[in-house]
């Protein structure tokens, strides 16, 4: 992608998800009810573990969904228990396989080893793109990506692109900041932005500037706040926020 300057993306990166606790464990991988089941893929010669949750809907939507900077276990698997209700398949993704997390709360207060990881991420997410891709009942031109928190910003970068090669044909992100916007911005497929406004805590002024990059470069873009939310997305703010970005989904996964 162009214009990528990591210093940017760390500077605002790190002051974030250092004030975001993890709820989650970087090392357990969580059980998943009815409907789903293993769906490991090699990247760079390592086993990812995944978890493949398919809708019943056989709409051929589907997304990589991405968690926080603790780890699984946290508002992910509510996305990639939830999304198929809603005729949208979802593989939920440990891309820290290939970064050992520093700590116990992942990589929350990593510092400057999210930027060294950073890469290896990106191209974890783009492997597992292609895994959906090759799941029967999944359109080709039918695959987006969806993530948390830190997981909100790796799914942004890891979509951007060309516009013939993106690996991702829409995004949304909860709870994500607006790291190299105006560069990025124009190599985005269509976006959906959810925030819990000034409350969240990557407030809503983080998450703005991306979005009128977006609209500025004419990228189909959408945003939504939910006043005085909670970063974690529980209970109602997350059925509405889920709800939201279904239907923009549904809207551009065809």
């Amino acid at each position: 992608m162009r214009g990528l300057a990591a210093g940017s993306f760390l500077i605002v990166l790190c002051a974030a998800f250092g004030a975001v606790a993890a709820s989650g464990s970087a090392y357990g991988f969580p059980a998943f009810g009815a409907g789903c089941k293993r769906a490991d893929y090699e990247s760079g010669g390592q086993r990812i573990r995944a978890e493949f949750c398919a809708s019943s809907a056989h709409t051929g939507r589907a997304v990589v969904v991405l968690h926080g900077c603790g780890g699984f276990s946290t508002f992910d698997h509510r996305l990639a228990s939830e999304l198929p209700a809603r005729g949208i398949s979802t593989l939920d993704v440990d891309y820290f396989a290939r970064t050992t997390p520093p700590g116990t709360r992942g990589f929350c207060d990593a510092g400057g080893r999210i930027g060294d990881a950073l890469p290896i991420w990106l191209q974890v997410v783009r492997d597992a793109g292609k895994k959906l891709r090759a799941i029967h009942g999944v359109g080709p031109k039918r695959v987006g990506v969806v993530g948390w928190s830190l997981g909100g910003a790796v799914a942004v970068l890891s979509a951007a692109g060309p516009a013939r090669t993106r690996p991702f044909e829409a995004v949304a992100g909860f709870s994500t900041g607006s790291f190299s916007a105006v560069t990025i911005a124009p190599e985005l497929p269509p976006t959906i932005l959810l925030s819990g406004g000034q409350t969240d805590a990557i407030p809503l002024a983080e998450t703005l500037p991306l979005y009128r990059a977006l609209k500025a470069a004419h990228v189909p873009a959408a945003l939504y706040v939910y006043p005085r939310g909670s970063h974690g997305w529980p209970g109602r703010q997350g059925t509405l926020g889920i709800e939201r970005a279904a239907a923009f989904l549904d809207r551009y996964l065809r």
